[in-house]
């Protein structure tokens, strides 16, 4: 049988695997063939066969042309590393964060092309965050921008139910919110600014208190105009720079104020009669019921306190270390596979199936291209629709 050679360039194909994050070994693995094979093949020595450059293709996530381009293609260039927790840096980024990041650029660029054909200015209404403000102002500043009252606030019902009207909240002001899968062990949320189409990602692996509070971190630096990866991380030290850390640590303040203004909590906590004199003694019987309050968790609460000088750093640690090994030692919970059709418009967001919605209906896309944005088969295409009608 005669092998047909595929005429792919080797430095974009050595390129694909690279910004995939995907390593020699684990490439010729998942492959099948010797690693020297792979290697050869980047280096022009020798070339794979056309069902070898298709497997390629599939693995490296990559449209098969691609490869036959005479040089790589031009892609926007990945947000800034600003997480500050030990041992991580860009290098740590799996295939899977690093295809998140990729499908959110793509998400993004989308939509700004959707709103040129469709000749609509979408109304961003994205107000500016000084980074050396006082976070605890700036926050109060956006909240009233935002119309969302701390009694709105309580009133419901569960933290899935915070998550999704502070979700619409942000998309009232124009900024899409992207849900998509990559684990939160290297990364939390990132941020992607644009004039028109202004974009936060967030991790669906996230529980619902944590998603908002990184929701409204990745806001701040959206506000900054910063294109950014984040992991919350807390520490005042660690690999990333001052000027990273003191920026996190502004960002960390801001979401908190946000989500638990500083007037509130303190008349809550008045409410139950206990004192709101200095105390190390936050046990979890007393920051539950304010966290169950604020649809928050427990860790933004006691860091509230801790800022409003209400208990101590040594207690704040000691918390969450005996949180952290809580978590660690929980059963992991059996996870339920949502239908095609919720999964889409989590990820995407009623803005953008709207405006793709629009734009196929005044015949600016294809059904095919509808289906291909929205990642879904034909038969899903209208219930991912009729989710975001229920939304507008």
């Amino acid at each position: 049988m005669i092998r047909t050679e595929a005429e792919i360039t080797p430095s974009v194909l050595a390129w694909a695997r690279n910004t995939l994050g995907l390593g020699l070994e684990d490439a010729a693995k998942r492959l099948r063939v010797p690693k020297d094979t792979i290697e050869r093949w980047e280096k022009g020595l020798g070339r794979p066969s056309i069902p070898q450059a298709e497997k390629l293709a599939g693995l490296y996530k990559r449209p098969l042309a691609v490869f036959y381009m005479p040089a790589r293609p031009k892609e926007p260039a990945p947000p800034s590393d600003f997480r500050t927790l030990p041992d991580h840096h860009d290098a740590d980024l799996s295939p899977t964060s690093r295809l998140a990041i990729r499908k959110a650029q793509r998400l993004q660029r989308i939509a700004a092309e959707l709103a040129h054909d469709l000749g609509t200015l979408r109304q961003v209404k994205l107000p500016r965050v000084n980074l050396t403000a006082d976070p605890e102002n700036a926050a109060a500043r956006v909240r009233e921008e935002l119309g969302i009252s701390v009694e709105i606030q309580m009133g419901w019902s569960d933290k899935y139910s915070a998550l999704r009207e502070w979700r619409r909240a942000l998309e009232r002001l124009g900024v899409l919110v992207f849900q998509l899968d990559f684990p939160v062990e290297e990364m939390r949320g990132f941020s992607l600014p644009s004039p028109t189409t202004p974009a936060i990602a967030l991790s669906v692996h996230d529980g619902p208190a944590p998603r908002s509070f990184s929701m409204f971190h990745e806001f701040a630096h959206l506000a900054a105009r910063e294109a950014v990866l984040c992991d919350m991380g807390w520490r005042r030290s660690g690999p990333a720079s001052a000027t990273i850390i003191e920026t996190e640590i502004f960002c960390n303040h801001f979401a908190g104020a946000l989500l638990v203004p500083r007037e509130t909590l303190l008349s809550q906590i008045a409410a139950t009669g206990a004192s709101v004199a200095r105390d190390s003694d936050w046990t979890d019987e007393r920051l539950v019921p304010l966290a169950r309050a604020f649809k928050v968790s427990r860790e933004v609460v006691l860091r509230r306190l801790l800022i409003l000088g209400l208990t101590t750093q040594t207690h704040y640690e000691r918390k969450r270390r005996e949180w952290a090994e809580e978590r660690r030692s929980m059963p992991k919970k059996k996870g339920f596979r949502a239908s095609p059709a919720r999964t889409s418009f989590s990820e995407r967001g009623a803005p953008l199936v709207s405006m793709l919605a629009e734009s196929y209906s005044q015949g600016n896309l294809t059904f095919a291209d509808l289906t291909d944005y929205l990642g879904v088969r034909g038969s899903q295409v209208e219930k991912v629709v009729e989710l975001a009608a229920r939304v507008a």
